[in-house]
Parts: structure tokens; C-alpha cells; sequence
């Protein structure tokens, strides 16, 4: 319970309910991913100091940040609203999983003492159980195409 990010995690479960449905959100969301607006927030994350031990955790989000970019610039350049759509929860939970594991690493770097350790191996599981998603999903995102859609339509 110690963790910044358990906190942000657990808020946004509550706000979840006292604010509309989850799609609800992801819709509001979806505007500041494709906009750019995530994208800088991370970029700004990556430029904070962290501990020597976290930099090799950093340099592994910042590439992830890179797929993230990607992924995002695809989705725009299709410049098709369904594709947007349904793309768009991919964008929304790697968004959502990039920014945690920044905030996790920032939270191991200030950590002293007994938390040091344990910050520290929650920041190496999470940051590699966070990487196999983003990669899976920015591949999914980039090798996906509009002729794809028909094979989701409800008939």
C-alpha cells in the first residue's frame, strides 16, 4: 500500500464508479493519447533523475515510449474513425501501463531504508511485466488495417 501507483491504481478503480463506465473514460482519454498529451507527460517522466540502480529500468520504458509513439502515429495516419475506435483500448491500457511503471521507478529511487529492496524488485517485475504487454499491443496496433474490421462487426 506504500506504492504511489497503488494509490493512482485504486483511485481510479473508485473514480471508475463515481464517474460513468470505464469506456466512458477510455472515450475521454482517447483525445489526449491521440493528441500528444500522454506522450509528452512520459517523455517528461524519462527526463527525471532516477536512482543508478532504476536507469536500466528507465532506459527499457524509454523504448517502450518509442513503441508507444509508433503505435499512436499509426492509429492518427490511418485517419479512419472505427480503426480510432477499436484501437483505442490498446492505446488507453499501454498509456495507463507506461505511466505506472514511471511512477513505480520514481517511487524505488526515493526509497531508503527496508523498502529500498522491495521497491526495487516490484519496479524489475513490473517494468518486464508491463513491457511483454506494451510490445504485444503496439504489435498488434501497427499490424492491424482497416480491411481487419469486418472480421469484428456484429452482423
Amino acid at each position: 500500500m506504500e506504492y504511489k501507483s497503488q494509490r493512482l491504481y485504486r483511485d481510479a478503480r473508485i473514480f471508475s464508479i463515481y464517474e460513468g463506465t470505464t469506456q466512458l473514460q477510455v472515450v475521454a482519454a482517447i483525445r489526449y493519447i491521440t493528441n500528444g498529451t500522454y506522450l509528452q507527460v512520459m517523455r517528461d517522466m524519462l527526463q527525471r533523475e532516477v536512482s543508478a540502480e532504476m536507469r536500466p529500468l528507465q532506459e527499457r520504458v524509454a523504448k517502450m515510449v518509442d513503441l508507444y509513439e509508433q503505435s499512436v502515429k499509426y492509429v492518427n495516419d490511418a485517419n479512419n474513425q472505427e480503426m480510432h475506435d477499436f484501437l483505442g483500448r490498446r492505446l488507453y491500457d499501454m498509456t495507463a501501463e507506461i505511466i505506472m511503471v514511471l511512477l513505480l521507478i520514481e517511487d524505488a529511487s526515493r526509497a531508503e531504508g527496508d523498502l529500498k529492496a522491495r521497491f526495487s524488485d516490484s519496479a524489475n517485475v513490473y517494468t518486464r511485466m508491463v513491457e511483454e504487454n506494451v510490445c504485444a499491443k503496439a504489435y498488434y496496433v501497427m499490424h492491424f488495417n482497416e480491411a481487419d474490421l469486418a472480421a469484428f462487426r456484429a452482423e
